[in-house]
């Protein structure tokens, strides 16, 4: 029975490495490029309680290389100077504007119920969804609109580069590429019709407008806290064109400011990659923090050293993909590995529970 558990880790860890390293060979970021023309753009910006980051992700936007744009703010009922700072902005660019809720009907989430809103009120040919704590580089724009006019999409969906400055962060906020670059080859989300081979990330949805105004996907999503992840696999089963990519720096997020702040959002939105599968999330944890024990009991030491080269490899290659520190994801890896395995064990305890805080919402799960 060892044996062959021994052998499916082995063989489990082979995919991801070979997951990982095809994200590399395939290029998988937003490469520079110039769109053929340039569309209104409405960028929607979802905010609660961003009076850190409101001003620097406008200010961002403002020097955007493409000048075709509207920036509506939806300031979700904050109780900081979130709505005082983007009215001042506003004044110097008209081309921003502020829309205030009027609050929380039945039945929504905050933030899909915010992006619902910003879809009533975009006048863009393209509606692009940006979290407010994200700053757009110079090219961004240019750079998204012309890889979605070329690959005739219908969403682009990219992981920012992240941010990160206390060791808090860099022990927890690398574990989200890690999951996904060795887990899901990225150019499948553009060229498979598969709902299981998609992924998006909320903190940059560019929809082609046409197409969200005739499925009014956060509508539709009203009730999800992973509405991203889910939106994703929506659109491949109505067989629509998606992609995810991984981003160059033209597009930077800091998460998250703490240790803390970070496990409690990924243990928000862990088991939704899963397939919304408490076990499978539970079996990949496990598998991951504590394979190399049926290897080495099976196999004996010399397999138990190539296996942890492997899971290492495998760090090293996510991190070129994620443009993250090499060495720190390196030599950090164990304590990653047992960060991960918490974050999984508090997400299932989140889920039975039924209810978490997040933003300041009492949040059922």
């Amino acid at each position: 029975m060892m044996y062959y558990l021994a052998l499916a880790v082995i063989i489990f860890t082979a995919m991801r490495l070979i997951t990982a390293a095809s994200n590399l060979v395939f290029r998988q970021w937003l490469h520079g490029s110039t769109p053929s023309a340039e569309p209104k753009v409405s960028i929607l910006i979802p905010a609660r309680n961003e009076e850190q980051n409101i001003r620097q992700i406008l200010e961002s936007i403002m020097r955007q290389s493409y000048q075709n744009w509207e920036a509506i703010v939806y300031d979700d009922l904050s109780e900081d100077q979130t709505a005082r700072i983007v009215s001042r902005l506003a004044a110097k660019d008209d081309r921003i504007r502020l829309v205030r809720s009027q609050g929380l009907p039945d039945g929504w989430r905050g933030k899909n119920h915010a992006c619902h809103q910003l879809a009533r009120e975009a006048t863009g040919t393209y509606l692009l969804y940006l979290d407010a704590d994200v700053i757009a580089g110079k090219p961004l724009l240019k750079d998204a609109v012309s890889h979605l006019q070329n690959h005739k999409l219908d969403l682009l969906s990219i992981f920012p580069y992240q941010i990160m400055k206390n060791f808090g962060e860099k022990i927890t906020v690398p574990l989200m590429h890690w999951v996904l670059v060795s887990l899901l080859p990225l150019i499948l989300t553009k060229n498979t019709t598969i709902p299981s081979l998609s992924a998006a990330n909320g903190q940059f949805m560019l929809f082609k407008g046409d197409t969200y105004r005739r499925f009014r996907f956060h509508e539709k999503m009203k009730n999800y806290a992973t509405e991203d992840i889910v939106i994703a696999r929506y659109m491949k089963h109505k067989g629509l064109r998606t992609h995810t990519l991984l981003s160059r720096h033209q597009v930077k997020c800091r998460m998250y400011r703490s240790f803390r702040e970070a496990v409690q959002g990924f243990s928000r939105t862990m088991i939704a990659f899963f397939g919304g599968h408490s076990l499978l999330t539970l079996a990949y944890a496990l598998v991951t923090t504590f394979g190399v024990i049926p290897v080495w009991a099976s196999l004996g030491a010399s397999a138990a050293a190539m296996y942890l080269a492997a899971t290492l490899l495998i760090r090293i290659l996510v991190s070129i993909a994620g443009k993250q520190n090499v060495f720190l994801n390196f030599v950090t890896a164990p304590v990653q590995q047992v960060v991960f395995l918490i974050i999984a064990i508090k997400a299932i305890y989140n889920k039975t529970r039924k209810k978490t805080i997040w933003k300041g919402r009492l949040v059922e799960n």
